[in-house]
C-alpha cells in the first residue's frame, strides 16, 4: 500500500504538468496574402509550394518554424497570436521563380487580428495571351511563353483537364504537353471523347462541367507555374 501511494505521489506531479502545457490559447490572428508578380497573381500546383514562417526570438531550427502551403489560386494563410512578431520567409528553388534574398522576407511587427500581405516574387516565365476551349470534348488551350527572369531551361508546356477545379500535371483526366522556348506560340488538344461518364475519378462527370488549365515545367524545379482554372461544359 505504501508503494502505491508513493507512486501516485510522483505520478500526479506530472499529470498537472502536462494539463499546463496542454492549456495554450488557440490563435486567434491571421496572417493572409497571395503570390504575385507585378500585381499579377501566381497560379501554382495546391499546397505544392510553401514558406516558412518564423517568430523571431526563437532558435531558427527545424522545430521552431511553421510550413505555409499556397493554394492554386496564389493564396495562402496561417493561423497565429495577435502581437506577435513574425517573418514569412522563402526557400530556395521553392517555386517556379527566382530564388530569394534577405529583402524579400516580409517582416510582420505586433502582428493585427487580421494581416494581409503579398509575397512579391519574379518568375522565370510566365504564360501569356492564353485562351482554353473545349468543342466535343476535344480540349484546346493555346497561350504564349513570355520569359520573365530567364536562365533556366523550359522542359515542357502542358495542358491539364479534370472534373474539379483542382487540376493540374498530376490531378486531370486527360492531359498534353509540348517541348517550347521564350517566344513560342504554344498549340494544346486533350481528346477527352473516349472518357465514360459516371462518377469515378477518372470519368467525365454527368453535368459536362468539368475545368482546364495550362502549366509551364522549368528544368530542375518540381513545382510549375500556372494559368488559372477555366470552367469548361460540354
Amino acid at each position: 500500500m505504501k508503494n502505491i501511494k508513493l507512486f501516485l505521489l510522483l505520478f500526479l506531479p506530472f499529470v498537472f504538468t502536462g494539463c499546463e502545457y496542454d492549456n495554450f490559447d488557440e490563435p486567434e490572428a491571421t496572417i493572409s496574402g497571395k503570390v504575385v508578380y507585378e500585381g499579377q497573381t501566381i497560379y501554382v500546383k495546391n499546397n505544392q509550394v510553401t514558406f516558412r514562417l518564423y517568430e523571431p526570438g526563437w532558435e531558427l531550427s527545424a522545430s521552431t518554424y511553421m510550413n505555409v502551403q499556397v493554394a492554386q489560386d496564389g493564396t495562402f494563410n496561417a493561423s497565429v497570436y495577435s502581437g506577435k512578431s513574425y517573418r514569412l520567409i522563402r526557400q530556395d528553388n521553392i517555386g517556379p521563380w527566382v530564388n530569394p534574398t534577405a529583402s524579400d522576407t516580409i517582416f510582420i511587427d505586433k502582428c493585427k487580428k487580421k494581416e494581409v500581405v503579398e509575397m512579391q516574387v519574379t518568375p522565370y516565365y510566365l504564360l501569356t495571351n492564353t485562351n482554353i476551349s473545349n468543342s466535343g470534348r476535344i480540349v484546346s488551350g493555346s497561350c504564349s511563353v513570355r520569359e520573365v527572369a530567364g536562365g533556366r531551361k523550359i522542359e515542357y508546356v502542358g495542358l491539364y483537364a479534370g472534373r474539379n477545379i483542382i487540376v493540374d500535371n498530376a490531378y486531370n483526366f486527360g492531359s498534353a504537353t509540348t517541348a517550347a522556348v521564350a517566344g513560342d506560340q504554344v498549340l494544346l488538344q486533350v481528346d477527352l471523347s473516349g472518357l465514360a461518364v459516371n462518377s469515378t475519378a477518372n470519368s467525365f462527370p454527368s453535368t459536362g462541367v468539368f475545368y482546364a488549365r495550362l502549366g509551364l515545367k522549368i528544368e530542375g524545379i518540381d513545382a510549375m507555374i500556372y494559368t488559372e482554372p477555366v470552367r469548361l461544359s460540354n
